[in-house]
């Protein structure tokens, strides 16, 4: 039986009142307007497409949502998770 490795997790604060979690193999870039770009830090698979969104007020507006992503959700209380394909990890925990 082989022990996943525990990933650490940092929430950050976005605009207009939206927070993230995410784990620390992923880099965040997002503007005062709105726009966030979530980003792999792992080349493993070549030039990896980031996930973009545009936030506002009250919707999200998603511009890019990569093939190795599970599922992208948000609450009513402004929270947004990310959920990768497991592959996506999997060579670095070897």
């Amino acid at each position: 039986m082989t022990k996943k490795k525990e990933e650490r997790t940092t929430t950050y604060e976005l605009t207009k009142g939206w927070k993230i979690n995410l784990c620390d193999k992923v880099d965040i870039l997002d503007n005062k307007d709105g726009k966030v770009a979530v980003i792999l830090k792992s080349k493993n698979f070549g030039n990896i497409e980031p996930i973009v969104i545009d936030l506002s007020e009250d919707a999200i507006r998603i511009h890019s949502l990569p093939h190795f992503v599970d599922s992208l959700s948000f609450t009513l209380d402004k929270k947004i998770e990310i959920v990768y394909s497991p592959f996506i990890f999997e060579q670095e925990q070897q």
